[in-house]
């Protein structure tokens, strides 16, 4: 493998390695962080349903939010228990992703006649790949990928990845999210319209 060869396998790898760190993370918070938000938010809906005098329609729509809670907390205690190998997966994986970043700038500074020098460099990114590939875990908490996108584009520093790798806008924005937004915002567009042909059907005939 030449020196340019080697610079783009290294960042490319090291996309993957970053966002499967994050992503390593992203579990880890959502398993330690959201039974609390969830319990907030049970409490929260049983106490406005006690406090207050509801209609009937509104308070089958906390009924149902509150039993859709229950299903989020049942999926989320599978994770709970393993959320401390997910961490200690995630700051291994880090570390790796820091370990391509020093290669990767090690790279850049050989040579492209010191073969020696390339082929040592080469199979030191081998080991960190075979590293990662054994370290990684594969079964990740629904959402992860979206929170994942977040914190590996806002949080790590990513310039030595562009540099072989530009992002674009669909990189950083997943498409299930793209899509589940368009969805809401068709759906609020045909709520939005509904309201306005009520209004002036009521008013006006």
């Amino acid at each position: 493998m030449n020196k340019n060869s080697l610079l783009k396998s290294i960042a490319l790898k090291g996309y993957d390695v970053g966002f499967g760190a994050k992503k390593h993370f992203a579990t880890y918070d959502l398993a330690a962080k959201a039974p609390n938000l969830i319990a907030l938010g049970t409490l929260t809906a049983g106490v406005i349903q006690l406090a207050f005098k509801i209609p009937d329609d509104i308070n089958k729509v906390l009924s149902v939010f509150l039993i859709f809670i229950g299903i989020v907390t049942i999926f989320i205690n599978m994770f709970t228990d393993k959320k401390k190998e997910y961490e200690e997966a995630g700051i291994k994986i880090n570390r790796i992703y820091q370990d391509l970043r020093n290669l990767y700038f090690s790279v850049q500074g050989t040579a492209e006649t010191d073969t020696g020098e390339l082929n040592s460099l080469e199979a030191e990114y081998n080991r960190l790949i075979g590293e990662f590939n054994n370290t990684g875990i594969t079964h990740q908490m629904m959402f992860s990928d979206w929170y994942a996108h977040y914190k590996f584009f806002v949080q790590l520093e990513t310039d030595w990845i562009e540099e072989q790798r530009p992002f674009e806008f669909r990189d950083k924005v997943p498409l299930a999210l793209r899509w589940t937004l368009c969805a809401i915002g068709a759906v609020v567009a045909v709520a939005i319209v509904t309201v306005i042909v009520l209004f002036v059907q009521n008013t006006f005939f």
